[in-house]
């Protein structure tokens, strides 16, 4: 979308625009920002209530972003963004850092519930429940009659990472 159609559909005037942001790319990243700060609020929440349980986390959010499918309103504008601008690194987006955990959210993780209790595994933990979480919600929203179905199935994929997938071997 050109300047010009933002300014556009937005009323305002060009020099208004320019008073705010030096371009397009930086009203992006100002409107990716406010949103990642959304996100990382709710998500620590989210963790704070389920007592830093990290295989918790899925749940709480889904339940909160897809309340009766409909979708949270921050969740709609965020994937708004995404299908405008596909190269978007999701990674850097959320976490800012090679990691995928944000501190503000590791800072309330509790380790004693893992298996592992470092950073890594705790970050590749978050990443498989944000991608089980991620497939939920973009069924959902292709779906909405269909929520609780996918919410169940979000559930028994978060049951898988809590107790593995591989058989026991002696």
């Amino acid at each position: 979308m050109s300047i010009n159609r933002i300014i556009t559909r937005a009323r305002i005037p060009r020099g208004s625009f320019y008073q705010y942001f030096a371009d397009k790319e930086d009203m992006i990243r100002g409107l990716l920002e406010e949103i990642r700060e959304y996100f990382i609020d709710l998500i620590r929440r989210i963790l704070v209530e389920s007592g830093g349980n990290l295989l918790a986390f899925p749940l709480g959010a889904f339940d909160r972003f897809m309340v009766q499918s409909d979708p949270d309103p921050m969740l709609a504008r965020f994937i708004q963004i995404l299908r405008l601008n596909q190269g978007i690194d999701i990674q850097t987006f959320l976490s800012g850092s090679p990691g995928l955990l944000p501190d503000q959210l590791w800072a309330v993780v509790d380790v004693s519930r893992l298996r592992e209790s470092g950073r890594d595994f705790a970050d590749h933990l978050f990443y498989l429940t944000c991608a089980v979480l991620a497939c939920a919600v973009v069924d959902t929203l292709r779906d909405p009659a269909g929520w609780r179905r996918y919410r169940g199935d979000l559930i028994a994929r978060v049951d898988l990472l809590r107790r593995g997938c591989a058989a026991v071997r002696d």
